[in-house]
């Protein structure tokens, strides 16, 4: 944004940025999370969005490589522009066009210290294709890095730049040696043409990452002071759906940032790849060992490992007479078949289910989803016959917009109405991330206008033209297959509401006054309920204890952020409840309550250790 401040004059710069910022929508527009912040994060280098969830999976399983910006997005882009304008334009101007396009992308994304090297090395390659001449890649890489710390010696201290330098020289070193070891141990195995065959996708799924890794290991664990034991398993795993994502994700964004409905259909084909993506390196940060905390590690630690490394590396390069005959003594195992065909299908079949699943169609069941956003209160109903509201939206659009993407995962999913409770930020604000993404038919509110916050989101929903209802006390929605919110009690500035579907009764009060409580208290037809999301995190003064026996839940619910320094839910709200089985978000994560009408289930996302 300084950049652009600073430089308002040029209409160059302002049509740069001008085109992300459309693209951006557009990728936002046209995916759910945490698909469309694991795509603005591949794509346009926009990683503010990525929940911290997702992040810290890509962490664990040593795939974060895949978010950043890197030399495989530009040499995509060299390679198109060269390939289309070289056949329209000419040799020369169509490598004058790919100049110019690796600029423009390299600014637009951001021009961080491994895009800069990325972007030098690319036009590097560009310039040596058109003089005829071969490219060197240790050439190239010290070319780019003396230039870089020419223009900045502070950039040689950049964590970026020293994990963008080291993988790039770990594939220069080490990438084309262990692809041609691989196709010479194959060859032993089979005919030269297979193993010519299998060493190309071996190399790009499996050997180029271990390339990288030798390198960049040593500054994993003085950066982030663990090693990932999943990375060599997730990469090959996600590794083959980078192209797709890359190819088809780049398209939408393209289309999207010329008209957002233009890139809904490549949306809807480059979406099953990254949806894919996520959930295997979420399936893989779960598992216990995937990561190995190492503490501390100084300086000397490191520089001995490399130090080891290009001492082997040299050792190993040597001719054979003058090879110390130690190296001899280790001989690497034989590479077995690698069984791409059966990856590649099993792959498909992988994405087809997860494809599958998010089209389901509606199964008849009411589901109530108490979502993990922080200190706020979100809550997600999905109706028998398939229709979505959502109560309030919790402090943070990311966590809202993260958790609203796992359950609307299928493209064109809308919510049909916005119940806000009350007006406080800790209520409303997550909404205003979810605006654009998920089109709306009504919002109910139950606050009067109150914080900056709420006052903009209220205008937001008036510019989309989405009718605006002030909840009024026995006011009822009809959310389909018998299942209806009825507002049991408002007071002008928060509202409580009462959700019923057959023999299920459940109280939702996220946002509790005192006259709220009076009218709840003196509503002689609220009885028992099946179960009660309970106000402003279980505190003492929102729930008197008289009211809570009153109700008497069968099971209480409380959006509560972990570690509140308020220590809430409050031991008097929990002494109230006793006999009452207690589910808290800080404790269980997500929580839902699956019926059909005469039964209920309760799903939730962890279960807390005593």
């Amino acid at each position: 944004m300084r950049l652009l401040e600073r430089n308002q004059a040029s209409p160059v710069l302002q049509a740069v940025y001008g085109f992300r910022a459309r693209a951006l929508d557009g990728l936002l527009t046209n995916f759910p999370d945490p698909e469309a912040s694991l795509l603005a994060g591949i794509l346009l280098g926009a990683e503010g969005s990525i929940s911290p969830e997702v992040r810290e999976a890509f962490n664990r399983t040593g795939t974060s490589h895949i978010i950043a910006i890197s030399g495989f997005n530009i040499s995509l882009i060299a390679g198109a522009f060269v390939s289309v304008f070289g056949r329209w334009l000419g040799a020369r101007w169509g490598a004058l066009v790919a100049g110019f396009a690796i600029l423009a992308y390299t600014l637009m994304v951001g021009a961080s210290a491994s895009v800069v090297r990325a972007a030098l090395m690319g036009g590097l390659s560009i310039l040596a294709l058109r003089l005829g001449r071969q490219t060197h890649g240790l050439a190239s890489l010290g070319a780019a890095a003396f230039v870089m710390t020419v223009v900045n010696p502070l950039v040689l201290w950049d964590a970026g730049f020293q994990l963008s330098f080291a993988a790039t020289l770990g594939l220069v070193l080490y990438g084309g040696r262990l692809q041609d070891w691989a196709r010479h141990r194959l060859e032993k195995l089979t005919s030269k043409k297979r193993a010519a065959r299998l060493t190309g996708p071996a190399s790009e799924f499996l050997l180029f990452t271990l390339a990288a890794q030798l390198t960049t290991l040593p500054l994993t664990i003085y950066y982030f002071q663990r090693v990932s034991l999943a990375s060599l398993v997730a990469n090959p795993a996600i590794l083959p759906a980078q192209p797709p994502i890359m190819v088809l994700g780049g398209l939408s964004a393209i289309a999207g940032a010329i008209w957002p409905p233009l890139g809904r259909p490549l949306a809807w084909l480059a979406w099953p790849f990254a949806a894919y993506t996520v959930r295997v390196v979420e399936l893989f940060a779960a598992l216990p060992a995937a990561a190995i905390s190492l503490g501390d590690a100084g300086v000397l630690p490191i520089a001995l490992m490399y130090v080891v490394l290009f001492g082997i590396t040299w050792a190993a390069w040597l001719p054979q007479e003058r090879r110390p005959r130690i190296l001899e003594r280790f001989r690497a195992p034989i590479v077995s078949r690698l069984p791409v065909g059966a990856a590649a299908l099993g792959l498909s079949l992988l994405a087809g289910i997860v494809w599958t699943a998010a089209a389901d169609r509606p199964d008849g069941l009411l589901r109530i989803s108490v979502l993990d956003v922080g200190g706020g209160d979100a809550v997600l109903i999905e109706t028998p016959t398939g229709r979505h509201l959502l109560l309030d939206s919790g402090p943070s659009p990311v966590s809202l917009s993260d958790a609203l993407g796992r359950r609307l995962s299928s493209l064109g999913e809308s919510l049909d109405w916005v119940v806000l409770a009350g007006s406080d930020d800790a209520q409303v604000a997550g909404l205003s991330g979810v605006l654009e993404r998920f089109p709306m038919q009504g919002a109910l509110v139950g606050g009067r206008p109150g914080s900056a916050t709420y006052r903009r989101l209220i205008d937001s929903l008036e510019e989309r033209s989405v009718p605006i209802v002030q909840a009024l006390q026995g006011q009822a929605l009809d959310l389909g297959g018998g299942a209806r919110l009825e507002v049991v009690a408002a007071s002008g500035r928060s509202a409580a509401f009462l959700l019923t579907f057959g023999e299920l009764r459940v109280l939702l009060a996220p946002v509790a006054d005192q006259g709220l409580i009076s009218t709840l208290h003196e509503s002689s037809r609220l009885g028992p309920v099946t179960a009660a999301l309970l106000p402003d995190g279980g505190s003492a003064s929102a729930n008197p204890a008289e009211w809570i026996r009153e109700i008497h839940p069968w099971i209480a619910l409380f959006s509560v952020e972990a570690g509140n320094r308020r220590g809430l839910p409050s031991p008097e709200t929990l002494a109230a409840l006793a006999g009452s089985t207690v589910l808290r978000t800080d404790l269980h994560g997500w929580i839902e309550l699956t019926s059909d009408g005469e039964q209920m289930w309760v799903e939730v996302e962890r279960t807390p250790r005593p």
